[in-house]
């Protein structure tokens, strides 16, 4: 698996940011993560215990992924169940809903039947396709950095191995273009 394909924690968010963020760099929160026996707790409680400390959830779950990572609990792409996901988005012209349906035909041709789920309004609509084997893959719009436009993600969920990856991540880059 490369950094290619995912991430690894490491290359990605600046330790800067996580520093202003959550006031302390990753290191140091590693550090106090084994003083609290993060290796063996979990997840859920690792991420349970930095939100303790007072840390925003939202990044306790990046501080916990990171240190999963640097500890060698979980590869990149390894979510907490052990399943794997990758992920692409791209930037488009428009609003959230008018994006999210364009979108939803585009998909809904692709694999064949309709989402399985859709959650409309708020700040990300989503919709989701699930397959009878549990992958799923899961597109969701937000604003974008500019008025106007707006970041389309797919992620695509339940991969059951790393080697699924490669293949998973070049079929929501292709799926995206065709948006």
């Amino acid at each position: 698996m490369t950094d290619d394909v995912v991430r690894s924690h490491a290359r990605g968010i600046p330790a800067d940011r996580v520093l202003a963020a959550t006031g302390a760099v990753p290191d140091d929160w590693y550090r106090r993560l084994d003083d609290a026996d993060g290796r063996t707790i979990g997840h859920t409680a690792v991420a349970a215990w930095l939100v303790a400390q007072g840390v925003d959830p939202w990044w306790a779950q990046s501080v916990a992924v990171g240190y999963g990572q640097s500890r060698g609990l979980r590869v990149p792409g390894q979510r907490s169940d052990g399943s794997f996901a990758v992920s692409a988005s791209r930037q488009v012209d428009g609003d959230r809903e008018a994006v999210l349906d364009r979108a939803v035909v585009v998909a809904s041709a692709s694999f064949g039947h309709a989402p399985t789920s859709e959650r409309r309004g708020g700040k990300r609509p989503s919709a989701r396709w699930t397959a009878a084997d549990r992958e799923s893959v899961l597109l969701t719009a937000e604003d974008g950095p500019r008025p106007g436009t707006v970041r389309l993600s797919a992620t695509r969920e339940r991969l059951t191995g790393p080697e699924r990856m490669p293949e998973a991540k070049a079929g929501l880059r292709a799926l995206l273009a065709a948006i």
